[in-house]
């Protein structure tokens, strides 16, 4: 770190150090923030010419590392109970569909969901992650060429139709019943294995769509 009446020099290798400190916090750690946090980490911007930005973003930083810590801290209390991958999306994938995004804004959505459900799952939000992933299953079939996820599935080859039905019958109905129960005198808070038996399932939907996707994108390159 440097001060103002430091020579313009250091000023700026400071500026430029710390600045791709932060884009490193902000591609490594936004992923398992909740949204709240994961908006603030990526607010944060770093100014190449201007020393003061610096010392904004530090603050900002240090305000949110007992966040970052705490949800690495569940990740590693996860792992070191036997669930090795606390995440439900692979984070390759969502960077493949933010590369597609570049290219096909339609994609942006997606990638925020596939973030705020592993956000979720690696807080212990298993209702919101089952809502979340519920929400995927209503926002692909555009992609696919129709307007319903049962659409989606009688139209693909059999063994996508089964995945696909595996979904619709058991992860839409486990999330259904979560958004429409009514309080009784005695219930249970949905665990992670409510949600975890349909990571295979929901990850070849994500496949499937990123090929889609791509493919759509590379068109579009041809023709423009």
């Amino acid at each position: 770190m440097c001060g103002p009446s430091d020579d313009p020099d250091r000023q700026t290798a400071v500026t430029t150090s710390y600045r791709h400190l932060i884009v490193q916090f902000q591609r490594l750690a936004s992923r398992y923030l909740a949204n709240e946090f994961e908006f603030r980490l990526n607010s944060i911007s770093v100014d190449v010419n201007d020393i003061y930005s610096v010392y904004d973003a530090r603050a900002e930083l240090d305000a949110l590392l007992p966040e970052i810590e705490d949800a690495i801290e569940f990740i590693d209390d996860a792992q070191n109970a036997g669930n090795i991958n606390a995440r439900i999306v692979d984070p390759a994938m969502i960077d493949a569909l933010t590369e597609i995004e570049t290219a096909n804004s339609n994609a942006a959505s997606l990638v925020r969901m596939c973030r705020e459900i592993n956000s979720s799952h690696a807080h212990g939000n298993i209702l919101a992650t089952a809502l979340l992933m519920r929400t995927v299953l209503n926002h692909v079939p555009p992609v696919f060429g129709f307007d319903t996820f049962v659409q989606v599935s009688a139209n693909s080859g059999k063994s996508l139709r089964d995945s696909f039905d595996h979904l619709e019958s058991g992860l839409r109905k486990v999330a259904d019943f979560h958004a429409h129960r009514k309080m009784a005198a005695s219930e249970f808070y949905p665990s992670g294995a409510q949600v975890e038996p349909y990571k295979p399932q929901f990850e070849l939907l994500l496949q499937q769509v990123i090929a889609r996707l791509a493919s759509s994108a590379k068109t579009n390159a041809g023709t423009s």
